[in-house]
């Protein structure tokens, strides 16, 4: 635990990527391959257009077509496909 308080510009809050672990599959074991799905990682976001990538083991980097704000880790993502959600897990 810091406690520390950042101070900056409201632009240096928005990335496109994240990556995030401790991972859980609905439909099927693993990721074996890049899949193009939608993402929240805020329980009252609308999902957003992702593609996300395996990275290594029960690993992945989150790739959104559009910046999102305030990516924040210890949070969940969880990912869809049309309303089926396919899984999710902790963003680092």
């Amino acid at each position: 635990e810091k406690n520390e308080v950042i101070v900056g510009y409201e632009e240096d809050t928005f990335s496109k990527t994240l990556t995030a672990g401790s991972l859980n599959w609905i439909l099927f074991e693993k990721l074996d391959k890049e899949m193009e799905v939608t993402a929240k990682i805020r329980s009252s976001q609308q999902p957003k257009n992702a593609v996300i990538r395996p990275q290594g083991e029960n690993r992945v980097l989150v790739e959104f077509a559009e910046p999102q704000k305030a990516i924040t880790p210890g949070q969940s993502v969880v990912f869809y496909s049309g309303d089926l959600v396919l899984g999710g897990g902790i963003i680092d």
